[in-house]
């Protein structure tokens, strides 16, 4: 698997992770619970999160270069929970307007 694929499958996964467990937040929970019925089932969705964060971790050791990797893992992960939190934020501004 080439290095840009696997960035792209790392940032992609805990992308899906971050939504997952920021949709299950207390704080995000209600504005989505009449939405989406997965929200009110709030573990599955916790479960899931976690576990896709737990996939994209292992994924940087199908890689000779795992260091590197752990690196772009912690990477991604910050940009998709400051993507996520951005994107909630002006969805929040957006309601109630």
């Amino acid at each position: 698997m080439s290095n840009l694929v696997l960035s792209e499958l790392l940032f992609l996964v805990n992308l899906l992770g971050m939504i997952a467990l920021m949709i299950t937040s207390k704080r995000h929970k209600d504005k989505f619970q009449h939405k989406l019925p997965l929200v009110s089932k709030g573990q599955g969705l916790r479960w899931l999160g976690f576990t896709l964060l737990a996939i994209a971790f292992l994924l940087t050791y199908s890689s000779y270069q795992t260091g590197y990797f752990v690196v772009v893992w912690f990477g991604s992960l910050t940009m998709a929970a400051g993507l996520v939190y951005l994107i909630m934020m002006i969805y929040e501004q957006l309601s109630h307007s």
